[in-house]
């Protein structure tokens, strides 16, 4: 009787402990179930902001992971529960309730926690801008782990670290390392993102094409799906593959999970148009685009190239293109593009300012000629567009004061391009101006053999100074008659006069220098000074 009664109670303890492992076993099964889900949804949607269902699902794994240690506290789920509470809490940007659960698994005598803990400790360190200490810590992991995985992960963390505080080389040192050794599918994705984008702003389009489709191999992403077909495109583009770039359009385009991105498609393949040169077609396609997808990135983007094939020949129409970038600057959506438009805007309502002042021809105004040629040139940029005005005046008005300067700025430009034509300008500053500041700038560029003498003089008269005042006097007077535009002779004047205006008190000689400067170099260093000292000396 005895017997069958303690039988009965072994029994039901047995039962009792069963139980109680089975609840404790459920508890952390449910909360691992909420993060394997959180983190589903967090890879589906790399590249965008992590959903609220995410959110919801990490709370959900960190409530019942705190109920694995409250209430089952000397259960074998403690440290697994401590170490998806630490992650949930990370993905949520709760940086320091992850700390404080990583922290709590630091004494683990288990190597395997104690990799964990170092390594998510680490990018705790990174998400609170510390990034050094964090780096540190990872390649004194690195050089103490030997599992597979971690290793890779790690790899992709510097990687991504050392893209943050902009160092590419090293970044791509290490995503390299992780891309060849990396075994989850997971870690390979983001390695060949974080590679493609890297090679896509390096612009080895090559390269970062490769590194995409990899992405695409391996992502589960709908984003990155998306992103990665559209770079892929932009890469034959670039590369000039236009057909290949076309096809894949058009391909993408009849299917309706990229119905999202159909207007970046679209605006491609109006990028394609405008490569190939069938301008009027690019043109109508750019402003479709632009009316079908109006307050979006590419509205704006669409009203951007519109407003730039507009300042481009045989386009070139100064109105029009501020018409379209006042439409790019109304868009309801902030984009770079916007910053662009309004410094090129700027830009071009000085040339239309500088035609309207004028009642005559343009063609035959060298002033108005330059002036446009040079706010081309170097406020937008079109340089090409610059030349044709620069050789107007080249070709028309030699006798005009921007003749020289015109020569040079076609010279640059050309040069720049590593074009032949810029040859011709050169030899002529050199035979017609060889002591102009041009001709120095040529000869100091290009290393020719070649002596420019008005610096030559100069550096004589500076030289001679301690040795024969009146000799180096002489030599100063001898600059300003070489060629009055020169820096050499800005200098010298500015010399002349102060030393008749502050060592020998000779206040007439000095206002003749003095004036010099005024007159030839009035709006540099020298010539500012100079009038101001000519006021001080009671000179009209």
């Amino acid at each position: 009787m005895i017997s069958e009664f303690n039988s009965k109670i072994i029994k039901s303890l047995c039962l009792l402990v069963f139980l109680q492992a089975c609840a404790y076993f459920n508890t952390f099964y449910n909360a691992q179930e909420h993060y394997q889900m959180a983190e589903k949804i967090r890879m589906e949607n790399f590249g965008n902001k992590l959903p609220s269902k995410a959110i919801q699902e990490y709370q959900s794994a960190i409530e019942k992971s705190e109920k694995v240690l409250t209430e089952y506290g000397d259960s074998k789920y403690v440290q697994d529960a401590l170490l998806l509470k630490g992650r949930s809490h990370f993905f949520k940007r709760e940086y320091d309730s992850a700390k404080e659960a990583f922290n709590q698994l630091k004494d683990s005598e288990e190597s395997f926690f104690q990799n964990e803990t170092k390594y998510w400790l680490a990018l705790c360190k990174w998400k609170d801008l510390r990034p050094q200490p964090a780096i540190n810590d990872l390649k004194d992991l690195l050089d103490r782990t030997e599992l597979v995985d971690l290793e890779s992960r790690i790899y992709l963390t510097l990687g991504e670290i050392y893209l943050e505080i902009d160092r590419p080389d090293s970044a791509f040192q290490f995503l390299d390392r992780g891309a060849k050794t990396a075994s989850s599918r997971l870690t390979r994705e983001q390695i060949y993102f974080q590679i493609a984008e890297l090679s896509y702003g390096n612009e080895l389009y090559q390269q970062a094409s490769d590194n995409y489709k990899n992405v695409l191999i391996n992502t589960i992403s709908v984003s990155r799906i998306r992103e990665s077909n559209l770079k892929i495109i932009q890469t034959y583009r670039l590369l000039g593959d236009l057909d290949e770039a076309k096809r894949r359009i058009e391909q993408l385009l009849l299917d309706e999970n990229f119905n999202s991105i159909k207007g970046k498609l679209r605006l491609e393949l109006a990028k394609i148009e405008l490569d190939r040169n069938n301008l009027d077609f690019a043109i109508q396609s750019l402003d479709q685009v632009a009316q079908d997808n109006q307050n979006t990135e590419v509205a704006v983007e669409a009203y951007y190239l519109l407003g730039n094939s507009f300042l481009k020949s045989p386009n070139i129409d100064f109105e029009r293109a501020i018409f379209f970038m006042d439409q790019g600057m109304k868009q309801n959506f902030n984009s770079p593009y916007k910053i662009i438009i309004s410094n090129k805007r700027d830009s071009v309502n000085k040339i239309i300012a500088l035609t309207k002042d004028s009642e005559e021809d343009i063609t035959n105004n060298p002033s108005i000629l330059y002036g446009i040629a040079e706010i081309l040139a170097f406020d937008i940029g079109n340089t090409y567009e610059a030349l044709d005005y620069f050789e107007r005046i080249i070709n028309s008005h030699v006798e005009s004061d921007f003749y020289t300067k015109s020569l040079f700025a076609a010279y640059s430009i050309y040069n720049k391009k590593n074009a032949l034509e810029g040859d011709q300008y050169k030899e002529i500053i050199l035979k017609q101006y060889p002591q102009s500041d041009y001709a120095k700038m040529i000869i100091e560029n290009e290393q020719l053999n070649i002596q420019h003498e008005p610096s030559e003089l100069l550096l004589t008269a500076e030289s001679l100074w301690a040795v024969d005042q009146k000799k180096s006097l002489s030599v100063y007077r001898q600059i300003l008659d070489k060629d009055s535009s020169t820096l050499s002779s800005n200098i010298a004047a500015y010399f002349l006069a102060y030393y008749y205006d502050y060592e020998l008190s000779q206040k007439d000689s000095a206002i003749v220098y003095y004036q010099w400067i005024k007159e030839k170099h009035p709006s540099s260093d020298q010539g500012i000074i100079a009038q101001k000292r000519l006021e001080a000396l009671n000179v009209e």
